[in-house]
């Protein structure tokens, strides 16, 4: 703009006042400055109204808005005077806004300076309102961010704690479950007892049953002999004689029968010798074609060990292993030391890691402080106008570094240690899955080594059995001999007529003894054979419970590996958790996190110990009181067991006493050996009865035995799958070797991949190649020399074989003609003293013939003694009845006494069951709660992965939101700069203008003064009237404004 003096004063009076216009080219020129002056006023106004819009509130936005409203109303009416300059432009809104004409003389410019002072000043208000609003709402951001983060990592340390809750209680559901499996073991080890000891009370019961009907039985034969001894004497001494005729005629004819039969039955028995011989050299030659079958058979056996041998070389040298002790402990203990290895192996490996991780914190912590200091030192505050807003935005935590260089460091960093992670996680899922498997190849050795105890157990009872069995024959052969002396010398006193029949019956009783012997003999040797078998399967037993300890100890070894395994697991997490801590937070932050976590998992701990130790104390409960029920069944059993054999004891003293007494009475009375040689031919009958029952028993001994063998065959088809066991121990043992290689193939790729610089890594990549081939080299040559060595094992076990069955051979047969020889001398031993016998039995019968004839005559004196005994029976029968009613009243009191203990005993089996039932509920309440318990756990491992990814992606729209912010408030912060730029250079200008307008407007002012004084005051009235006008309308607009601003918020 130019200076022109002819300026228009009123919009209304534009005609009739006006400053003369010396020229047409100030015109033009004016005309000009007016066009760039609107322009530029509609560009201002444009760019503070896209400035202001978001960031200033409604009270302080009020001024702003009026100025801007009476600018634009201003400049939007309808026909605006083209000669308006800008000076009076802006008095007329001052003082449309004070209320003020224009008409107050030389003070109205000192006024419009102000006014564009004030206007000013409140724009850099207005400016410095919106940088505390930028600098509060990104302090609000990074706060926010702040707490994300917080949250987030408090997240991440609950997710750890859920996942090290979850392994903790499946690994406390699996000791639960392993030792409720004990538990109901244990309980049916308890009711087998139980089922086993209501056997015996039924079989005492039995027995009880059998007595009494004994007792009845005598009480009975009691009664009769008290009938008969009711008879009168007269007839009984009258019929003496005549019956014992009777009965000598009766058992002369008896016995001549029996003689007759005895014959019969020789002759049998030499028809059966003949028979027995004849099958004895059809069995020589049967037995003959059999050894030539066995040598035939022994050859193919060999051939096919041989190739078995060469099949199964590990099975041959754990066989070999059996009978050598030494080289099973050796083994044991070398299979320990190696498992001690490596287990030093593996905390050398933890060692190892934990220094490689406090290596790669240092260096993380040195990389951080340089790019910290390269920031610091890369631009200076004062030139470069971002720099407050980048050390804001490096704050912040989460936000990217502004130097590009670093970002590409950084982001190459990340992904090497995201490659790094994902190896590790690979590993981690293989070692797990090696683990899984061999838990379960060993779940299935226990529950072999299980059936194998159990068996082996059931063989030792049956052992037990066959030697009660074996003590059970010989005690019977000994009574048979001790029975056989008994007849021997009670078939003396017989007369002359029974000595052949005598004869013949030793003879035969002779050969039976003879037949029992030989059997004695055989069941001496097969017994011995037993125990010899016994103690060979002790032995083994002895091996399987060292192979179990050794089991014991790999398990425990194993459990320690878990445990390792889950300490490194812990490692790789807390890795993991570090490298993401690493590359979006500072070394505060880091500390702080570090603390937290560590004091909650010390909490964790804490109560997980609490929890331990109280599953500890409950099973430790469960087991006293399972030991106690044990104990009590034991004593239980232990005093039944006394009560048995006390009662066993009174009962055959009973029988003893009433043997004494009835042999005193036979003594007494002469007349009842004739009714003893009656009983003796009965008891002869019986003993008969009894070989027959003899034999039957030897025979069902013969099963048994075989069924020994059966099961012996059995025990040695498991030693077989024990060998097998032991192979696929030593495949587990070869699979952890190599999981060890593995392990430490995997920490050598780790270091190599975690150390700096090209070569490094070439050179770690190469260096495993010469030790893989040293390695295989040394397995080729220790597979080459143990082959050879089997070979010749082999070859030499062959000759070793052979000779041992040439020399067992001729070690039978000197054995077998021994015995032979021993057999003969034994028999002509006992034919020499057989014959002795006989010659002093045919004396003895001499010396009883002459008693006979003695007895005879006194009989006739001991008639008139007959008298006087009967009184003496009578007292004697009196004494017995008192004996009998005591032993009745005993028995019924030790009948009391067991019946009173078998109570007892029931109430204890009763207690014991409704124990066992509550243990039952114990422990299926116990299941219902860790089911529970797991399903809490899963629903809560649910809910806090739904948190987690809910939280995720909250702070995923946040950082998008927080992006959006910072890019909106970085342009507006810009555009306003521009615009405060701009507006400073405007005003400048604008004030240079403003006083050339000043000068030239004083001059055409004061020239045009005393021209206008007259017209002055009808303007004023009637520029107040349109001023007021103007005024009302601004104001309503201005409400109305309002209005829709406040309905609008």
């Amino acid at each position: 703009m130019n200076d022109n003096p002819g300026v228009t004063l009123f919009n209304e009076h534009a005609g009739s006042i006006q400053v003369n216009n010396t020229s047409a080219l100030h015109r033009a020129e004016e005309e000009e400055a007016l066009e760039d002056h609107r322009r530029r006023e509609q560009e201002l106004a444009k760019e503070m109204e896209n400035a202001f819009d978001d960031l200033i509130d409604d009270d302080q936005n009020d001024d702003t808005l009026n100025s801007l409203n009476y600018l634009s109303n201003h400049s939007e009416q309808s026909t605006p005077p083209p000669p308006l300059p800008i000076s009076n432009r802006v008095l007329e809104g001052v003082a449309l806004k004070n209320g003020v004409g224009p008409s107050h003389g030389e003070g109205g410019d000192g006024h419009h300076v102000s006014h564009w002072k004030q206007m000013f000043e409140s724009k850099q208000r207005e400016f410095e309102h919106v940088t505390r609003l930028m600098h509060d709402k990104s302090k609000e951001f990074e706060r926010q961010a702040n707490e994300l983060k917080k949250r987030l990592m408090l997240a991440e340390g609950e997710r750890d704690r859920a996942n090290m809750t979850r392994t903790q209680t499946h690994d406390i559901l699996v000791e639960s479950k392993t030792k409720i499996s004990e538990q109901e073991d244990m309980i049916s080890k308890l009711k087998d007892k139980i089922k086993s000891l209501e056997e015996t009370n039924l079989k005492l019961e039995a027995d009880l049953e059998h007595k009494k009907t004994m007792l009845q039985d005598t009480l009975h034969k009691y009664h009769m002999v008290e009938q008969s001894m009711g008879m009168k004497a007269d007839r009984h001494t009258d019929h003496l004689l005549k019956q014992a005729e009777e009965k000598h005629n009766a058992k002369v004819t008896m016995m001549q029968q029996q003689i007759e039969n005895l014959r019969a039955e020789l002759d049998d028995r030499v028809q059966e010798v003949r028979r027995w011989e004849v099958r004895y050299k059809e069995l020589q030659s049967m037995r003959d074609a059999l050894l030539v079958e066995k040598t035939e058979t022994i050859q193919r056996l060999q051939d096919s060990l041989e190739d078995s041998q060469r099949q199964c070389e590990n099975l041959m040298a754990k066989t070999m292993s059996v009978t050598n002790f030494s080289q099973d402990n050796l083994r044991l203990k070398t299979k320990v030391n190696a498992l001690e290895q490596q287990t030093q192996d593996m905390q050398r490996t933890i060692n190892t890691l934990t220094h490689r991780l406090e290596t790669t914190n240092a260096e993380l912590e040195l990389m951080d402080s340089v790019l910290c200091s390269s920031d610091e030192q890369g631009g200076s505050p004062g030139k470069d106008p971002t720099c407050t807003f980048a050390a804001s935005r490096k704050n912040l935590i989460g936000s990217t570094p502004i130097n590009p260089n670093l970002n590409r460091n950084t982001e190459d960093r990340v992904a090497k240690l995201k490659q790094e992670l994902l190896l590790c996680m690979n590993g981690q899922k293989e070692k797990r899955e090696a683990i899984k498997r061999l838990e379960s190849e060993l779940a299935a050795k226990e529950q072999e080594v299980q059936q194998l105890k159990k068996d082996e157990s059931q063989a030792l009872v049956q052992m037990n059995q066959y030697k009660e069995e074996a003590f059970r024959v010989n005690s019977k052969c000994k009574l048979l001999e001790a029975e056989l002396d008994k007849l021997c010398k009670k078939d003396q006193n017989s007369s002359k007529h029974g000595r052949r029949s005598s004869f013949d019956r030793q003879e035969a009783l002779e050969d039976k003894i003879f037949a029992l012997k030989q059997e004695k003999v055989e069941l001496e040797e097969k017994f011995d054979r037993l125990e010899h078998e016994n103690q060979q399967l002790q032995e083994r037993m002895r091996k399987m419970v060292s192979d179990s300890q050794s089991l014991d100890t790999v398990k425990l070894e194993l459990e320690k590996q878990k445990f390792l395994l889950k300490d490194s697991q812990n490692e790789c997490e807390r890795l993991k958790n570090l490298y993401i801590e690493i590359s979006g937070s500072k070394d505060t932050l880091n500390r702080e996190l570090t603390t937290l976590r560590s004091q909650d998992s010390a909490k964790e701990i804490l109560v997980l110990r609490e929890k331990v130790a109280s599953l500890e104390r409950a099973l430790q409960l469960a087991e006293l009181k399972s030991s106690e029920l044990a104990k009590l069944l034991e004593k239980e059993k232990i005093e039944h067991e006394k009560l048995l054999r006390d009662l066993q004891e009174k009962h055959d003293s009973s029988r003893e006493s009433k043997d004494v007494k009835q042999s005193s009475n036979s003594c007494v009375r002469c007349i009842d050996n004739l009714t003893e040689l009656s009983k003796i031919e009965i008891q002869n009958l019986q003993l008969q009865n009894t070989c027959a029952s003899h034999l039957k028993d030897i025979n069902e001994l013969k099963n048994a035995l075989k069924e020994a063998r059966a099961t012996i065959s059995t025990l040695h088809e498991k030693l077989d799958l024990k060998a097998e066991r032991d192979h696929l121990i030593d495949e587990l043992k070869e699979k952890a070797i190599q999981f060890e290689q593995f392990m430490r193939s995997k920490n050598t790729s780790h270091s190599t991949s975690s150390s700096s610089g090209n070569s490094s890594t070439k050179d770690s990549a190469t260096s495993p190649q010469p030790l893989e081939k040293q390695q295989r080299q040394s397995r080729d040559q220790s597979v080459n020399t143990s082959s050879e060595y089997h070979e010749m094992n082999e070859a030499e076990s062959r000759k070793a074989a052979r000779e041992q069955e040439h020399r067992i051979r001729e070690e039978m047969a000197r054995a077998f003609a021994a015995e032979i020889k021993v057999i003969e001398e034994k028999f002509k031993e006992q034919f020499t003293k057989f014959e002795q016998n006989i010659t002093e039995l045919k004396k003895e019968l001499h010396d009883r013939i002459n008693e006979l004839l003695l007895r005879n005559k006194e009989i006739e004196v001991l008639k008139y003694a007959i008298v006087t005994e009967r009184e003496k029976m009578s007292e004697i029968l009196a004494k017995k009845d008192e004996d009998a009613r005591r032993l009745f009243d005993k028995q019924a009191e030790v009948m009391k006494k067991y019946k009173s203990e078998l109570e007892n005993t029931h109430r204890k089996v009763q207690f014991l069951e409704g124990e066992l039932q509550e243990k039952r509920e114990l422990i299926q309440a116990e299941r219902e709660s860790m089911e529970k318990l797991i399903k809490q756990v899963t629903e809560e491992r649910k809910l806090f992965k739904e948190h987690e990814n809910e939280l995720i992606e909250k702070f995923k729209e946040m950082e998008t939101e927080y992006n959006k912010s910072l890019e909106m408030i970085t342009e507006k912060y810009n555009s306003v700069k521009k615009t405060a730029l701009n507006y400073k250079k405007y005003a400048e200008d604008k004030e240079q203008h403003m006083m050339k307008e000043y000068d030239r407007i004083k001059d055409g002012y004061n020239a045009a003064l005393l021209k206008v004084q007259n017209r002055m005051k009808e303007a004023l009235e009637s520029k107040d009237r349109s001023m007021k006008e103007q005024i009302s309308k601004v104001e309503s607009e201005y409400q109305s404004k309002l209005k829709l601003l406040k309905s609008s918020t």
